[in-house]
């Protein structure tokens, strides 16, 4: 099951939020949103968090780059025991 992934910019007009307005939300200067809108910048992980938590959502909807993938292989059936 995959879920459509939503930008930042999305996320908040659902909201009916401005940028100063979630900038208050979060404690965070709306200019650094506005950057994290565009691309320009990456959060770390704890602000990534942070603003993946106030919208109720996966930090890799908002930020792909977070995407978290398995240190497992696939299959366990080419492991030697």
């Amino acid at each position: 099951m995959t879920t459509k992934r939503m930008s930042l910019a999305e996320l908040r007009k659902t909201r009916n939020l401005s940028l100063r307005d979630l900038g208050k939300e979060l404690g965070m200067h709306w200019t650094t949103l506005g950057s994290y809108e565009r691309g320009e910048r990456t959060p770390n992980i704890r602000t990534a968090d942070k603003i993946a938590l106030f919208f109720n959502v996966p930090i890799e909807e908002i930020f792909p780059e977070y995407r978290r993938t398995s240190p497992y292989p696939k299959s366990i059936s080419n492991c030697k025991v």
